[in-house]
C-alpha cells in the first residue's frame, strides 16, 4: 500500500467508526483491503492518539467512546534551494 492509499484507508476506517457502520473485525478489514492483524494495528495506532475505539459485540461495530475530529494531513512542496535541503536534513 502506497501513502495516498494509507490515508485514505486511515480516514475510511474514521468514517465507518464514526458513523458505527463498521462490521465485525473481519468485515471492515475486508472493506479496507487490509488484514485482521493490520486493523488492529491501526486501532491502536488511533487509540495511541486518545482516539478511544471500543468494539461492541451486541451492535458489532467498532465506535468511539466519546466525541472526536481526526484530521488526515500531509503536503508535498518544492524545495527551491540546497540551504532548504541542508534545514531538512538537520
Amino acid at each position: 500500500m502506497n501513502l495516498l492509499q494509507n490515508v485514505q484507508c486511515i480516514e475510511r476506517l474514521h468514517t465507518l467508526i464514526l458513523q458505527k457502520k463498521t462490521g465485525t473485525p473481519k468485515e471492515l478489514a475486508n472493506l479496507l483491503g487490509i488484514s485482521r492483524a493490520s486493523l488492529y494495528i491501526l486501532i491502536d495506532e488511533f487509540n495511541s492518539l486518545d482516539l478511544h475505539v471500543v468494539y461492541s459485540r451486541k451492535s458489532e461495530t467498532f465506535y468511539y467512546d466519546r466525541d472526536v475530529k481526526l484530521t488526515v494531513l500531509f503536503r508535498v512542496e518544492e524545495i527551491e534551494s540546497k540551504n532548504e535541503l541542508m534545514k531538512i536534513h538537520e
